[in-house]
């Protein structure tokens, strides 16, 4: 039994899957817009933005990868 499958199994309905995706998508949408803000104010100030613009562009990949895994699925 997983944290994103708690009935336990190797399948989920698609739905369920669809909907863990989507939350997903938000919290990473979240904090990838909360990243390019910080980012953003860092480079307007000329302070050191290297952390920042990486873990932006961690997020950013995260995020479409989760947006591509939810267009996988199949309602």
């Amino acid at each position: 039994m997983g944290i994103f499958n708690p009935g336990g199994g190797t399948g989920s309905h698609p739905r369920a899957r669809a909907e863990r995706l989507e939350l997903l998508m938000g919290l990473l949408g979240f904090f990838t817009l909360m990243a390019f803000i910080q980012t953003l104010v860092l480079e307007l100030r000329g302070q050191n933005a290297v952390g920042a613009a990486l873990l932006l562009a961690g997020l950013v990949a995260a995020l479409y990868l989760a947006w591509r895994a939810r267009r996988k699925v199949k309602l």
